[in-house]
């Protein structure tokens, strides 16, 4: 995976790009910050997927970058612990430690106080959906705005997209399966809303979001149904679901051009959630 998606030849150009470190019980967790421009700019925090088992900060350098420089967001991406060696909920524990120490470090690291977005893809994309129902249900600080991309939400019923779209693209719901076999404790239920956040019995409350979901996924309906019930709980939501893709699209961008375009989408709605305090520099950088 690292041959197959690492930088090949110069890297997105930022501001700045920093390797830093949250502080953990055990140990201290990696966090790459990508800064677009100087000043104080609002703050997102990013998990990149691999089933909890693949990918790194290395794997997803290049989406970090080109969400940054669309963005003019500061875009800080999380190393967390990942299976089998750490399993559940070790990666929903670094994504908490993470979130509040980018809200309590804000001025250290030069991102404005308006709170620290979500953005995920894949499986990072089901660990945040899962934070945001954690941050909710303990009345901590919330998010100002979520972006899920192609996340998993629901693999605890059987969906036909996992017949329809099951082999044959970049996803195979045997890596799926494969992936929770070695994330999940012995004994523990799929039925876990804090593992897969279709499972909760209550979405109100949450932060408005963004769902992407692709026509040759296994995970489309699941995402599909997740969007569909944030917005009968009464979330702002917005839903784009892309005909023309498969799970993973947004990494494709060099070989698929409709990629790029849904990354800049993913982008954009980071620049129209920018605080007034960065709204400026964010128009600047876009």
């Amino acid at each position: 995976m690292r041959a197959a998606l690492m930088t090949k030849g110069d890297p997105i150009a930022l501001h700045s790009v920093r390797d830093s470190t949250v502080p953990a019980p055990h140990g201290e967790l990696p966090l790459r910050l990508y800064r677009p421009a100087a000043g104080a700019l609002p703050v997102a925090l990013f998990l990149h997927g691999g089933g909890w088992v693949l990918n790194d900060l290395d794997t997803h350098d290049r989406l970090c970058r080109r969400i940054a420089r669309r963005s003019g967001w500061l875009l800080a991406s999380l190393d967390y612990r990942r299976a089998p060696e750490h399993k559940h909920p070790a990666a929903l524990q670094d994504a908490q430690l993470a979130y509040r120490w980018l809200l309590d470090n804000a001025s250290q690291i030069g991102a404005d106080h308006s709170g620290v977005a979500l953005v995920g893809e894949s499986s990072g994309a089901t660990t945040l959906a899962c934070l945001a129902l954690l941050l909710r249900d303990q009345g901590a600080p919330a998010p100002p705005l979520q972006i899920l991309a192609y996340p998993v939400t629901g693999m605890y019923r059987h969906w036909p997209s996992h017949e329809e779209r099951g082999a044959g693209y970049t996803l195979d719901l045997e890596f799926v399966r494969w992936s929770f076999s070695n994330y999940l404790p012995a004994g523990h239920g799929l039925e876990d809303p804090y593992l897969l956040p279709l499972a909760a019995s209550d979405l109100a409350g949450l932060a408005p979001t963004l769902v992407f979901t692709a026509e040759f996924d296994p995970l489309r309906d699941e995402g599909i149904a997740f969007a569909e019930r944030l917005a009968a709980a009464g979330v702002t939501v917005e839903h784009v679901h892309v005909e023309d893709q498969m799970h993973g699209f947004l990494l494709l961008d060099r070989a698929v051009a409709r990629a790029g375009t849904l990354i800049d989408r993913l982008a954009d709605a980071l620049a129209d959630r920018a605080s007034p305090v960065a709204v400026d520099t964010v128009r600047a950088v876009r």
